[in-house]
């Protein structure tokens, strides 16, 4: 059976593209106009097909497509259309779509009936996919990538935090258990000794419960248990009396505390939160600063936020710690940081109570000494 003749379908082709170009309407042959009607059915059909795959891909939290025979994608859902080049996966081959031999690899493995379960990281996000490839009917091949780049981050953060809070807690057990050792052993009988070991119970003791409270200090914001209250507080009165705190440490190292707070000045916040964060700073400020130093608090209101700043004349920090400086358990200098009693928490917890307050922090540092900062809304 003639479908059409072949002086008629260049003649019909040219129609249809002056008709599309804004000429008149082509009139085509019947068998044309079936030929026509028969595709469209069939694309129709296709598409049908496709619908319940599409649906059921868009339904899925992670990011997924089939691979068809061609081995190239010929659904995705919009998760995996945000990690291809060009935010567009449809039509890429995995390869272009991952830079990833394994992948590609892994799916050559799949067409044979293998399914296959890897991880990969992708170039352009840096972040981690455990990915699953598995065959399907018709000799299509189904990808899933399952980002598990922010579990993978909590649990090291978990095992470093263990692992830091042992050690921590290590020191000072080791130096109690030893000199109360010592004690029974004997050196009760010499009023001496046995004093200077008491001394290092007591001293080691008090590292302890400063360890733990900061422990629990932190445990309790980043579980939500300390609550805000956020409203009016006035500056000065609050660093006046965050001052007064640290007159006498101050007074013995010969350091100057002084305060550059107009009265007046106030922010959006909560008033304990906001002194336990100027008691971290201000004390780190005076221990470690020389003695004849100075240590100021400033406050300068500004663009709808104020800035509380601390201010030392200590030898300042090295440009290489600044970044991680509100870590927990980070310490530019551990050995001198322990020595002056530090946990390696007080920056964290600082942070912490900034974050919760709608505030950030920062710091600076030079040759001439540090300056710790809080930004916090104004009232």
């Amino acid at each position: 059976m003639r479908l059409f003749g072949r002086a008629t379908l260049p003649e019909a082709i040219r129609a249809l593209q002056d008709e599309l170009a804004g000429g008149p309407r082509a009139e085509l042959d019947p068998e044309l106009q079936l030929v026509a009607h028969l595709v469209a059915a069939r694309d129709q059909r296709a598409e049908k097909r496709r619908e319940p795959e599409r649906d059921l891909l868009a339904a899925l939290p992670d990011a997924a497509g089939i691979i068809g025979a061609d081995g190239r994608f010929r659904i995705v859902n919009a998760a995996l259309d945000a990690l291809a080049p060009g935010h567009r996966a449809n039509g890429l081959a995995p390869l272009e779509l991952a830079r990833s031999a394994e992948l590609a690899s892994a799916v050559r493995r799949a067409y044979a009936g293998d399914p296959q379960r890897l991880e990969l990281q992708l170039p352009a996000t840096r972040r981690i996919y455990v990915v699953t490839v598995a065959p399907l009917e018709r000799g299509e091949v189904l990808v899933l990538l399952r980002d598990v780049t922010d579990p993978r981050q909590a649990a090291a953060a978990r095992r470093d935090f263990v692992a830091n809070a042992s050690h921590e807690l290590r020191t000072p057990v080791a130096a109690i258990r030893g000199a109360a050792d010592t004690l029974l052993a004997g050196a009760l009988a010499s009023p001496a000794d046995a004093r200077n070991f008491v001394a290092m119970i007591s001293r080691h003791a008090d590292r302890l419960s400063r360890l733990t409270q900061d422990l629990l200090d932190l445990s309790r914001i980043e579980s939500g248990q300390w609550e805000m209250a956020l409203g009016r507080v006035e500056v000065a009165p609050l660093v006046t009396q965050v001052l007064e705190l640290h007159a006498q440490t101050a007074a013995e190292k010969r350091i100057a505390l002084e305060r550059e707070v107009a009265d007046g000045i106030a922010v959006r916040g909560d008033a304990r939160a906001l002194e336990q964060v100027l008691v971290n700073l201000v004390d780190n400020a005076v221990k470690y600063t020389p003695p004849g130093g100075t240590v100021t608090v400033r406050a300068d209101p500004g663009d709808g936020a104020v800035v509380i700043a601390v201010q030392d004349t200590g030898p300042g920090i090295e440009r290489h710690h600044l970044a991680r400086l509100f870590e927990r358990f980070y310490r530019a200098d551990p050995g001198r940081s322990r020595e002056q009693g530090g946990t390696g928490l007080g920056l964290a917890i600082v942070k912490h109570l900034a974050q919760a307050q709608g505030g950030e922090v920062g710091v600076e540092s030079g040759s001439g000494g540090s300056r710790f900062w809080i930004r916090l809304p104004v009232a």
